[in-house]
């Protein structure tokens, strides 16, 4: 039995509903059986659903997908919409992509690739593009799990201790002011003028499914740290312009916030656990 072919006549039937309407005909139902490689028992099965009860399954479905996307594309279909109708959008989508859900990234990629077409063949402005990379960006960094460096933590006191920036995280290039548009700031969305754009997006460690962004241009330190780790010490030498004692309250701060790691030279491990002092704090 074609057990894949069965399934492939369910989930396309849910989703494309001209290919639907097509196979609850007996002439559609046997080319798309003889298509597919369906028996006749798997024809006779699929022939038994009502085509009302297929109906009530397909806008189910339809409805827990637009809220998916929704969800984890609302910044892009907000300003998408201002361009195409909503209604126009996901219907092509649902005609476009047919195939069964899969893992959530699966359906993320799928999204991006129509998506990216639809703005594209019909000339639509290109900031949206930015926009759909950067919701792309986010949804996977929520997906991927954190990842602790070897080593043990070091103290904030420690000018030894090693800078390392909290993974997972992207440095992602943009053709516009992706910060502006993130904040959907209208004197700016509107008719925005492309400015080269080079940000850390960053999935957030203190609440779940969260991402932040950094524009690397504003923020030198967390430049540097995504060419490499850089002790304490050497934080100083990078910011020339600052005084090494607000270098220390920023190091602080990144530390506090969590987005580096301060990670203690093997060699001064046994000389910290010693000392009560000088015990790592928690991150």
């Amino acid at each position: 039995m074609s057990l894949a072919g069965l399934q492939q006549l369910l989930t396309r039937s849910v989703r494309d509903t001209e290919y639907r309407r097509a196979v609850t005909r007996p002439e559609g139902l046997d080319r798309a059986a003889a298509e597919l490689g369906l028996t006749d028992e798997e024809k006779a099965q699929f022939a038994a659903i009502q085509p009302d009860y297929l109906e009530g399954v397909a806008t189910l479905v339809i409805k827990q997908r637009i809220v998916r996307r929704e969800a984890e594309f609302a910044l892009f279909l907000n300003a998408l919409f201002r361009y195409t109708p909503r209604g126009r959008f996901f219907e092509a989508y649902h005609q476009t992509v047919s195939v069964g859900q899969f893992g959530r990234m699966e359906e993320v990629r799928r999204f991006c690739d129509f998506a990216f077409d639809y703005i594209v063949d019909r000339s639509l402005p290109e900031h949206l593009v930015d926009i759909l990379r950067f919701c792309s960006y986010v949804c996977e960094l929520a997906e991927t799990p954190k990842e602790f460096p070897r080593g043990p933590e070091g103290p904030l006191r420690s000018s030894s201790s090693t800078l390392v920036l909290r993974k997972p995280y992207s440095v992602v290039e943009f053709r516009y002011d992706m910060l502006r548009l993130a904040k959907e700031d209208d004197d700016y969305g509107v008719d925005p003028r492309p400015r080269p754009t080079t940000l850390l997006l960053q999935r957030d460690w203190r609440q779940p499914k969260r991402s932040r962004a950094f524009d690397l241009s504003e923020h030198p330190l967390l430049a540097e740290l995504t060419r490499g780790p850089r002790t304490v010490l050497d934080a100083g030498g990078l910011l020339p312009r600052l005084s090494h004692g607000f270098v220390k309250e920023l190091v602080e701060s990144l530390h506090d916030r969590q987005i580096v790691h301060l990670m203690l030279p093997a060699e001064l491990v046994g000389y910290s656990l010693a000392s009560p002092a000088g015990e790592p704090e928690e991150s």
